[in-house]
């Protein structure tokens, strides 16, 4: 596994195990697969995905997979003998499904706003509630959302109690559950990433109102859809903008 390979590797299983995992709980588990360094005194987020690095690339894949984390595009393609060995290639994300209560739709725009800011185009973001990101005229509600769930897609489900009440917002659920590899919880304050059930709780997870969250979720996205990285005098300044919009809404 190439470095940018091996890096991408490690981000994607630090934002899934810092989901419900406290930083002292992240250091027992990796222990439990020989990845321990007793040197170490504070396990910062720096320091983790260091520990993370010293994995041998066989032990991440097994992390990874014991995570769910969808490995296809890590492991390395051995041909017969005497043959070249390859790597696949490859292969990136490209739209994105946004899953909520229409009753959340307020701070959900915002929160979509923050994905244009990371570098996700809106034609690639499909939303069934706000204009522009959702079904066209005519269409059949149930069937385009099958249908999008189809491409290579992300899937967000934007978690409250209100998306638990609400049929459409499962019926979903289910769908994206057997048709996509990859998803990310956000949790819409003041619903808390704990209080995630079923099948939520092995998805990767963000709390909406988080700066340290997004922050994850700009490199979890730059890897997964080969962005180009916003420099952080660009990035830091918007994040702020809708991050203080959501913080405002949520107090409403």
């Amino acid at each position: 596994m190439n470095p940018v390979t091996k890096h991408r590797l490690i981000q994607d299983i630090f934002f899934s195990l810092q989901t419900s995992h406290s930083a002292k709980e992240m250091v027992n588990i990796l222990s439990g697969y020989g990845v321990t360094n007793d040197s170490i005194a504070d396990y910062t987020q720096i320091e983790i995905k260091k520990l993370l690095a010293t994995a041998s690339d066989e032990i991440l894949l097994l992390i990874a997979d014991d995570l769910r984390i969808d490995t296809t595009d890590y492991v390395i393609q051995k041909q017969a003998k005497g043959k070249t060995t390859t790597k696949a290639t490859k292969k990136f994300l490209k739209k994105v499904f946004i899953s909520h209560s229409a009753k959340d739709k307020e701070v959900v725009t915002s929160f979509i706003q923050i994905l244009e800011v990371i570098g996700i185009n809106p034609e690639n973001i499909f939303c069934t509630s706000l204009e522009g990101y959702g079904t066209t005229l005519g269409s059949n509600f149930i069937e385009e959302i099958e249908t999008r769930l189809d491409e290579d897609v992300l899937v967000f489900f934007m978690l409250s109690d209100n998306f638990y009440k609400s049929p459409m917002c499962l019926i979903e659920m289910g769908a994206a559950w057997a048709k996509t590899k990859s998803q990310i919880s956000v949790a819409i304050t003041p619903f808390e990433l704990g209080k995630m059930e079923g099948v939520f709780k092995h998805f990767q997870g963000i709390q909406i109102d988080s700066e340290y969250h997004y922050d994850l979720l700009k490199e979890t996205l730059e890897a997964k859809f080969n962005l180009e990285p916003k420099r952080p005098l660009v990035w830091t300044p918007k994040r702020n903008i809708f991050l203080n919009i959501i913080k405002q809404q949520l107090k409403e």
